[in-house]
C-alpha cells in the first residue's frame, strides 16, 4: 500500500507540468540574479554595450540582470565560463566579433555555436584612418602606392589574428596589393601610432577612431561597410570604389545551449523591448554603433554567415590557428 501511494505521488509530480503546461515550472522566472558575462575589461566598447543593455533591459527582467567582467586571453576566458554555465537563463555572455573571427587564428578559442544567441544588437564597419599630415590624401593614393610597392605601406593592427588584421587582410586582398602590417596590444595602440606618424595606416572599427577623427587627429580614408558611415558620410566605402571588402564588428546576446524555450522568450522580449527605448538608442547612436537587432533565429544565421566569411578571409591571408 505504502508503494502504491509512493508512485501515485510520483505520478502526480512528474505528470503536474503536462496538466498545468510547462510554462509553469518557469512562470515565476527570473527569481534570483542574472549574470551578464562581458569577456573585456570595464571601460571598453563591449563592456559599455553591456552595461547598457543591462540597464535598459532591467525593468524587463525584475531588476535582477547585472555585468560581471571576465577577462583574459583575448575574451576566451569570459566566453568559455559563460558558455560552460548552466542553461537555465542565469548566466548570459555578451558576443563579440572575436566568436566568429579569432577561432580560424587562435587555436581553442571558442566559437560562436557554443551558445545560443538571443539577439545581435549592433555593428560597427572597419576603416583605415591616416594622420592629418599623410601623404595619402585619398583612399586612391593609398591603394595606387600599395601596389607599386609591396609591403612598404605600413598598417598598424590590433595584433595578429585580430579582426583588424583580418581587415586589412580582406582589404589588400580586394585591391591585390601586400602591406607591411605591424601588431600593437588594441585597437587604441594601434591608432596612436598612426598618429605619431610610426605607421601609415590604422585601421579599426568607425566608432574606435570618431573621437581622433573630429579632434582632427587622424582623417580616414575608406570605410569598409555595406554603405557610407553616418559618423564619415563624405567618406566612400570600398565597394563603391569596386572593392569587394565589407568587414564589420559586432555585439549580440547569447546563453548556453540547451536554455528552456520559455525562458528564452522571456529575455529574447526583454532585449527588443531595451532596443526600442529612446535612451538606449541615443546611447547607441553616441558611441559610434550602427543599431541593428536581429532575433535567434535571425542571429543564427547570421552568425554563421559571420563565421563562414571570417574562416574565407583567414584562409585567403594565410592564416592558420596557432
Amino acid at each position: 500500500m505504502v508503494k502504491r501511494i509512493v508512485f501515485i505521488s510520483l505520478f502526480i509530480l512528474v505528470g503536474l507540468p503536462f496538466v498545468f503546461g510547462v510554462d509553469s515550472i518557469w512562470a515565476k522566472y527570473p527569481e534570483k540574479k542574472i549574470r551578464f558575462v562581458a569577456a573585456f575589461a570595464p571601460g571598453g566598447g563591449s563592456d559599455l554595450v553591456a552595461r547598457t543593455l543591462a540597464k535598459y533591459t532591467n525593468p524587463y527582467l525584475d531588476n535582477r540582470l547585472y555585468v560581471e567582467n571576465v577577462t583574459g586571453a583575448g575574451g576566451a576566458i569570459g566566453f568559455r565560463e559563460g558558455a560552460k554555465a548552466p542553461p537555465d537563463g542565469y548566466t548570459l555572455t555578451m558576443m563579440v566579433t572575436g566568436l566568429t573571427a579569432s577561432p580560424h587564428v587562435v587555436k581553442d578559442f571558442p566559437s560562436y555555436d557554443l551558445f545560443d544567441p538571443i539577439c545581435i544588437v549592433a555593428q560597427d564597419p572597419m576603416t583605415l584612418t591616416v594622420n592629418m599630415e599623410s601623404r595619402f590624401k585619398t583612399v586612391q593614393d593609398l591603394i595606387s602606392y600599395a601596389k607599386a610597392n609591396p609591403e612598404k605601406a605600413s598598417v598598424s593592427t590590433a595584433g595578429v589574428g585580430s579582426i583588424n588584421h583580418l581587415a586589412i587582410g580582406s582589404f589588400a586582398d580586394a585591391i591585390g596589393a601586400q602591406f607591411n602590417l605591424v601588431p600593437y596590444k588594441g585597437s587604441n595602440p594601434a591608432l596612436v601610432a598612426a598618429i605619431g606618424g610610426h605607421v601609415d595606416v590604422a585601421v579599426s572599427g568607425c566608432s574606435e577612431a570618431i573621437t581622433l577623427v573630429e579632434g582632427k587627429k587622424l582623417r580616414p580614408l575608406v570605410v569598409l561597410g555595406m554603405k557610407r558611415s553616418r559618423l564619415y558620410p563624405d567618406v566612400p566605402t570600398a565597394r563603391e570604389l569596386g572593392f569587394d571588402a565589407v568587414i564589420y564588428q559586432w555585439r549580440g546576446v547569447g546563453v548556453p545551449k540547451g536554455i528552456p524555450k520559455e525562458v528564452e522568450g522571456v529575455l529574447v522580449e526583454a532585449f527588443r523591448k531595451a532596443m526600442e527605448d529612446e535612451e538606449c538608442k541615443k546611447f547607441m547612436d553616441q558611441v559610434g554603433l550602427e543599431r541593428i537587432y536581429l532575433g535567434p533565429k535571425e542571429a543564427g544565421a547570421w552568425l554563421k554567415a559571420q563565421n563562414d566569411f571570417f574562416k574565407s578571409v583567414a584562409i585567403k591571408i594565410g592564416l592558420q590557428p596557432k
